[in-house]
């Protein structure tokens, strides 16, 4: 199971579990008051919101799409609002303490819908229906639906600032742990879940893979010192991005190793950039390079990696013998 995956299906667990937990809540209003009128539509209605948070629960352990995903949740907000507004109806209307449905569902959707225009609609939906329910329902003291009104505002804002502001700091974090912080690169991590989503989406032809190696890099090291090296390092990813295409992605793998991800780059194409790279990283020092494309070489990143390796060994094991270097 993939860790995104993992993740969905953890959130909408989370959200079908809070309400059960809500709604049994009203149920437990239901029957600390049953001398007031109404209470057996009550209880029918947020018996009805507790089985849909089990079914939720039940879904969330089959779900795998964020299509599905959504559509679950949306069905799980419907059934919650409905409830919220019978509920609240059958109590006395929005005076009714029934009411606070509609503030923790505002919190709710606030809080757990990623897409700002999303949320937005959802949240005018959640404000229409306690509208609905102070229109129909018995008149409520002056100034409550104002001030219920700007609660649900104002939480929503407050929450919904904070998520987004929680999930910008997880991308960030996401971004970093999957980069070189020396040369901005991809790292191992990140080069691997780049080629996940790639072979997951059936490219073709390729996609191809380019192993380069700086010749004689620890001599700079020991020549010129370590700070010499990595500036060597950054110029020579600059110098590769340059010659790449849109689509292409770069990764360092060792201390002067690199992976180049082709997208639908059969081998006539990554021997023609292959050249190109070599072009643009010599004028900072030679490079050997060996070249591997699916799916003639293997399906997988490391199949892949393991025949560019060896293509590489190979154009190394040339150059020593002629002097110079070989680009595939």
């Amino acid at each position: 199971m993939g860790s995104e995956v993992a993740e969905r299906r953890r959130r909408m667990e989370l959200s079908a579990d809070l309400h059960v937990i809500s709604h049994g809540v009203a149920v437990v209003y239901c029957l600390l008051t049953l001398d007031q009128p109404n209470r057996d539509l009550m209880l029918a209605v947020f018996s009805c919101g507790m089985a849909a948070g089990v079914v939720g629960i039940w879904a969330a352990t089959r779900v795998t799409t964020k299509a599905a995903g959504y559509r679950t949740s949306f069905a799980i907000l419907m059934v919650t609002l409905a409830v919220a507004a019978l509920g609240a109806y059958w109590d006395g209307g929005v005076a009714s303490p029934a009411a606070l449905g509609f503030v923790t569902t505002s919190v709710f959707v606030a809080s757990h819908t990623p897409h700002l225009h999303v949320m937005v609609a959802l949240e005018t939906l959640t404000l229409g229906a306690y509208l609905a329910v102070a229109v129909a329902g018995e008149p409520a003291p002056p100034g409550h639906v104002f001030v219920y009104l700007s609660a649900m505002v104002v939480l929503s804002s407050v929450c919904s600032t904070q998520t987004r502001a929680l999930a910008r700091q997880r991308s960030q974090l996401r971004a970093l742990a999957a980069l070189d912080p020396l040369t901005g690169a991809l790292n191992r991590r990140g080069l691997a879940e780049f080629t996940r989503h790639l072979f997951a989406r059936g490219c073709r032809p390729g996609p191809s893979l380019l192993c380069l190696d700086l010749d004689d890099f620890k001599l700079v090291n020991d020549r010129l010192g370590h700070a010499a090296g990595d500036d060597l390092l950054r110029r020579t990813v600059a110098a590769a991005r340059g010659a790449l295409r849109a689509g292409d992605a770069i990764a360092r793998v060792g201390g002067d190793e690199f992976v180049v991800v082709l997208v639908d780059a059969d081998e006539t194409t990554a021997r023609t950039i292959a050249a190109r790279l070599d072009a643009a990283v010599r004028p900072h020092n030679a490079i050997s390079i060996g070249a591997a494309t699916a799916p003639y070489d293997g399906f997988t990143l490391d199949a892949l990696m393991h025949v560019a390796d060896q293509d590489l060994y190979r154009a190394k094991q040339e150059r020593r013998r002629a002097g110079g270097t070989r680009v595939p």
